[in-house]
């Protein structure tokens, strides 16, 4: 199960992704790919 936590920074309205593990969603889709 994930949780979708939303946080109010200063001008920076923000969403925070995390599974039951406290993982970081982004952490994998944000890791740059190489494709060659």
């Amino acid at each position: 199960m994930e949780a979708i936590w939303r946080i109010r920074v200063e001008d920076f309205p923000a969403f925070i992704v995390v599974d039951d593990k406290g993982g970081d969603f982004f952490d994998e889709v944000s890791t740059p790919v190489n494709l060659d």
